[in-house]
């Protein structure tokens, strides 16, 4: 029986981690068995950066966002960094140490809790040393582009509906165009989601190449037709994914050549790019001039915000579920490899393999499409 295990958080920091962590603690205290933290993710495996985790420890940290155990984004495949004693690595395979570590703290089974980055090492560190020591995971990524709902989703939504929420306002006073980006390298489910419930006229996603010429004609009408309707007063709010290509070059928009260990750059900047080019088009636009002298635009990238707040119910409910589940299935017999997805009716956990976990789920094209043809919402091109 498993009597010491190991937890971790690894990628960007969310709503439900730390629901996950008290649990995962609480559970294993019932059980009586010991809990590690590694700091920092995989990090803390590399250079054994670990701490017990006790009850005081996670007393009521259920419903605060960010991760007790801290997070950062290192590959131990792909590791770029000093070692100990001042040793210097670049693009270094250093999975042994994550290994050594783990044995010499008498661990005996593994709880990360991560997205497709993080939990893409499971697998390998399996196939390089095997099945000894089991690794679970738990699906965590606020970009929600898992098979499966991943904690963080959805506080992530709600911050970002509230900002755009809130920006309307503004722009009514102002007579405004406005864009907001947000979160969503490869997947747009976020901006999908807020972007309806919070409001937007347009919204932009990775999964869609924006036709520039329709939906500059889209803002134009929608501004028009808003401003007929409101004596004058009139806005249009764009909210775009920062994973979304630039119209013009059809690439991605990064804040500079920079990559991380899992060989993603720093992307940012669509919305401001979108938002000059959106102005260059529209400025002496009839439609707009019809409502306003001159033409303004507004931009927001809220990026860190989104992360932030009071972790949603569901956030801190399903991050509990999975934190007892993943102790209970280490307590049953684990296989490694496998994920903690949910429990169902009967009580029974739910697994699916990491390797399965991890490929893309983009937005849902056919849910879109009806919005699309409703006429509410533009998606970057023509109705299909």
């Amino acid at each position: 029986m498993v009597k010491k295990i190991a937890a971790a958080t690894g990628g960007g920091d969310c709503g439900g981690l730390n629901a996950a962590l008290e649990a995962i603690a609480r559970s294993a205290t019932h059980e009586e068995w010991d809990v590690d933290i590694f700091k920092k993710g995989w990090e803390g495996f590399i250079f054994d950066d670990r701490a017990p985790l006790r009850l005081h420890d996670v007393e009521g940290i259920h419903s605060v966002t960010g991760t007790l155990a801290q997070t950062s984004r290192t590959n131990p495949y792909n590791f770029t960094g000093e070692l100990l004693h001042g040793r210097l690595l670049e693009n270094a395979d250093v999975s042994g140490r994550v290994m050594e570590n783990i044995k010499k703290a008498g661990i005996e089974g593994v709880i990360i809790c991560g997205g497709d980055d993080t939990l893409s090492v499971i697998p390998r560190l399996i196939k390089d040393y095997g099945t000894s020591i089991p690794f679970i995971g738990i699906p965590k990524t606020m970009d929600g582009d898992l098979q499966v709902y991943s904690l963080g989703l959805d506080t992530a939504i709600n911050r970002a509906k509230q900002t755009l929420e809130d920006f309307i306002p503004i722009l009514k006073a102002n007579g405004s165009i406005g864009f907001v980006e947000i979160f969503g390298r490869d997947v747009g489910r976020v901006t999908f989601k807020a972007g309806i419930s919070g409001g937007a006229d347009v919204i932009g996603i990775p999964e869609i190449p924006i036709d520039l010429e329709y939906t500059v004609d889209f803002i134009a009408n929608r501004y028009f037709e808003r401003g007929q309707l409101n004596k004058g007063t009139s806005y249009v709010l764009v909210a775009v994914a920062e994973g979304t290509e630039n119209p013009i070059t059809k690439k991605k928009v990064y804040q500079n050549k920079s990559k991380d260990m899992f060989g993603h750059g720093k992307l940012g900047g669509i919305g401001e790019v979108l938002a000059k080019l959106v102005y260059e088009r529209l400025k002496d636009d009839k439609r707009i001039k019809a409502h306003t002298r001159k033409l303004d635009v507004k931009t927001q990238s809220p990026t860190y915000n989104v992360r932030g707040g009071a972790t949603l119910y569901s956030d801190s409910y399903i991050g509990q579920k999975l934190g007892v589940a993943a102790v209970q299935y280490l307590k049953n017999g684990a296989e490694s490899g496998m994920a903690v997805v949910n429990f169902d009716e009967n009580g029974q956990i739910v697994l699916m393999p990491i390797s399965e976990l991890i490929k893309p789920r983009p937005v849902h094209m056919e849910v879109l499409k009806l919005f699309e043809r409703s006429g509410l919402y533009c998606f970057g091109r023509e109705p299909k």
